[in-house]
């Protein structure tokens, strides 16, 4: 028995949307913020703020490294936030110290949340635009 309707297997899909709610997975958001370190660090790199090689290569791993949202559970709960423990994750599985060391330079993570959850959020908007031309559309007919 589910402890709420949201994750019931029966109920959910009464209060939910499986597309959008996809958005906003665990995996997604680390995704997210993941594509975010490896944007800063690039545009960091290009701007000489780190070596350019860095940049290069922390954008690069951003892109391919799969970390598990179960294993920052812990250091989310030792720090009330979750991009501490997933940067040191990140810096481990890019297995490149002489790069790793260049993850998150500069930023807090509220710029890395806050820019992540805008680019999911521009996600769902497309979705409901998609969505809400074709509804137009079948209305029109």
């Amino acid at each position: 028995m589910a402890i709420c309707p949201f994750e019931s297997t029966m109920f959910g899909p009464l209060f939910g949307d499986r597309e959008a709610g996809a958005l906003f997975s665990d995996s997604a958001e680390i995704r997210a913020m993941l594509l975010v370190e490896g944007e800063l660090a690039r545009a960091q790199g290009h701007l000489g703020l780190i070596p350019e090689e860095s940049g290069e290569a922390i954008w690069r791993a951003a892109r391919t490294v799969q970390i598990n949202p179960a294993d920052l559970g812990a250091g989310a709960a030792q720090s009330a936030v979750i991009v501490p423990a997933l940067v040191a994750a990140f810096r481990k599985a890019m297995q490149a110290p002489e790069h790793a060391q260049f993850v998150h330079w500069g930023a807090t993570s509220q710029d890395i949340m806050d820019t992540a959850l805008t680019l999911r959020l521009r996600q769902l908007l497309l979705l409901a635009e998609q969505r809400l031309t074709s509804l137009v559309a079948a209305l029109g007919k």
